[in-house]
């Protein structure tokens, strides 16, 4: 059981022997580990992009990597560390990223909307509460939200709608299978 897990544990077993009536422990757990995982993944973040001056390109990172998350889907990594690092990697390195947007993102955004266009929203079966009528309007609002870079032009943009639309190809699914199943049987 890795830190973030540790302490959704602990606090999950302090609020269930302080409120009998909460819900039981494993969903406490489950919730406070996606919290924790969550906030530190954040925090950690944006506090690295505080300190190196980039903390409204940190915030604007999130806020599109979230969105887009959410309507698009993706592969989930079952480990709460995983994801966390993850997650603070691609906010930092989209954070302080710099190319040409004519020469580099501008084919991202095109192999991203692809992507989008294929393959959104994937993934959400049994992650989101969103009714599947209405998966043919998150992929217009993918679409859309990754057209918006058309013409903002942003190589932090181009940088964090690859990745997301990365994360709904069978490839991301197979090498995240391979990379859990290795460092599980490794741990």
């Amino acid at each position: 059981m890795n830190l973030i897990d540790h302490y959704a544990m602990k606090t999950a077993k302090a609020i269930r022997k302080h409120y009998p009536e909460a819900a039981s422990e494993k969903i406490l757990f489950y919730a406070l580990s996606l919290s924790f995982n969550t906030l530190l993944a954040f925090f950690t973040a944006l506090f690295v992009c505080y300190l190196t001056d980039h903390l409204f390109y940190g915030i604007i990172s999130i806020v599109c990597f979230v969105g887009l998350r959410y309507l698009s889907g993706g592969v989930h990594l079952h480990s709460s560390l995983a994801c966390c690092i993850f997650t603070i990697i691609l906010i930092i390195s989209s954070s302080h990223i710099t190319f040409n947007y004519h020469v580099y993102g501008i084919f991202m955004d095109m192999f991203s909307l692809i992507i989008m266009i294929l393959k959104s929203p994937q993934g959400l079966q049994n992650v989101s509460r969103i009714n599947t009528k209405y998966y043919p309007l998150l992929k217009i609002s993918c679409v859309a939200f990754v057209s918006i870079n058309f013409f903002a032009q942003s190589p932090m943009l181009s940088t964090i709608f690859l990745t997301q639309s990365i994360t709904l190809t069978n490839t991301a699914y197979k090498l995240v299978h391979i990379f859990e199943r290795r460092w599980l049987n490794e741990n």
